[in-house]
């Protein structure tokens, strides 16, 4: 099981499970993804969104914000991937 800890420009943090599998698309490495999947997006929906969390086998989609620290966790509470926004992704 995996888990998704999103921490806030105001420090708050939130934990979604994502189940066992998920797939991060980021918007400028996986440029025709992103677009098909955020297709009936507005503007304003997309605005600071530099990738998404999508969790195999539902329609849960998670925007990544350019202002939050993300983490992808395993379980038991490790780390297994930081995947906040760096610089010249």
């Amino acid at each position: 099981m995996f888990i998704l800890r999103r921490v806030s420009k105001s420090k708050v943090e939130v934990n979604t499970i994502l189940d066992v599998f998920y797939a991060l698309v980021l918007k400028e490495k996986n440029k025709v993804e992103f677009e098909e999947a955020t297709k009936l997006w507005s503007e304003e929906d997309l605005k600071d969104v530099y990738g998404l969390v999508c969790v195999e086998d539902t329609d849960t989609i998670m925007p990544l914000y350019k202002d939050s620290s993300y983490y992808i966790m395993t379980g038991d509470g490790q780390t297994f991937s930081n995947i906040s926004e760096k610089i010249g992704m």
